[in-house]
């Protein structure tokens, strides 16, 4: 591998570690501690990194480098941090629908309800 080659193999396994601590921040509840705006523009910033990635991917892939091993371990991690998001993610907005739908009075029957669907009492 050329010097160049070798460059952009190590900026682009930086980058996937920097996009793997940002998932694992948020799958951890580092999300919630934070402001909504700042919440913003971290995932802003993820978002601006994977289109980051997504060049530097394609420049190796034109170069026709072979994925180094430091490379290939921190894809590797980055793998399993989007797909622990993802179920985390997918577990959650399940929560959240299963809330509204009893919310709406769409749930199990947990009381007496009054006729907008409010809870009037439950024995």
């Amino acid at each position: 591998m050329s010097e160049s080659e070798i460059e952009l193999a190590a900026q682009e396994s930086r980058l996937v570690r920097r996009l793997s601590r940002l998932f694992r921040i948020e799958r951890l509840g580092g999300f919630e501690r934070h402001s909504i705006e700042t919440v913003r523009r971290l995932i802003a910033r993820r978002a601006i990194l994977v289109d980051e990635l997504a060049q530097l991917e394609a420049k190796r892939r034109l170069s026709d480098a072979p994925v180094p091993a430091e490379l290939g371990s921190a894809l590797g991690e980055l793998a399993r941090e989007v797909e622990v998001a993802r179920r985390s993610s997918l577990v959650r907005a399940e929560q959240l629908a299963a809330e509204l739908r009893q919310r709406r009075g769409e749930g199990q029957a947990t009381g007496l309800r009054g006729g907008a669907g409010q809870l009037l009492g439950s024995g």
